[in-house]
């Protein structure tokens, strides 16, 4: 979870919680970076057993309950780094897909097009669709819409162009995405893993 602070956070921190006899939290912090408003930091914090040895065992199974604290934010539990790996492959990926959605390509008309990998597969299915009739000899119309508009004639020249201005667009966002799935897979620890970012911005 993205926590705001005015100081800078310690990278892991225990203590008992006096309303759970035998109970402590751990707090664990990465990734801190300090802006205009103070501190950002990722912050995990999880429940373990209370004892005179709480901050030697918090310092030898660091990786262990930072994979523990994940997965409750998670809602999932976490055995593994290769466990977490996965699951930050799938955010990267949702995260994409979302920014996609959520950000279609403004064309030369003014109007925006969806870029999403489903209208991605339509319109190169649309375009193959057309030139085999062009090279059937088949007269069709090739039709098109932008978001939230209905289907207008296109000539085919034209939607290749909108064609290759999304493919330009979208492909940075891609390798993006590729490059977060190689540092993750390349990931040793929890930390590591936790500490690949992705902007798709």
């Amino acid at each position: 979870m993205k926590v705001h602070g005015d100081n800078k956070p310690e990278k892991i921190s225990a203590g008992s919680q006096p309303n759970k006899p035998g109970r402590a939290w751990v707090r664990i912090c990465l990734n801190a970076k300090q802006d205009e408003h103070g501190w950002v930091y990722d912050e995990y914090v999880t429940e373990v057993a209370d004892g005179s040895d709480l901050q030697a065992r918090v310092n030898e199974q660091n990786d262990a309950l930072l994979l523990q604290a994940v997965g409750e934010e998670y809602g999932t539990p976490l055995t593994s780094v290769d466990d977490l790996r996965e699951q930050r492959i799938a955010d990267s990926k949702t995260d994409l897909a979302a920014w996609l959605s959520e950000n279609p390509l403004t064309w030369t008309d003014g109007k925006k097009y969806a870029v999403t990998s489903e209208k991605q597969a339509q319109l190169t299915s649309a375009l193959a669709v057309q030139q085999v009739a062009l090279t059937a000899g088949v007269k069709r119309e090739l039709r098109w819409n932008s978001t939230g508009d209905e289907c207008t004639v296109w000539q085919y020249n034209d939607l290749c162009a909108l064609a290759l201005a999304i493919a330009a667009y979208v492909e940075p966002r891609v390798s993006i995405q590729q490059a977060a799935e190689v540092d993750l897979r390349n990931a040793a620890t929890a930390e590591e893993a936790l500490s690949v970012a992705w902007n798709y911005a």
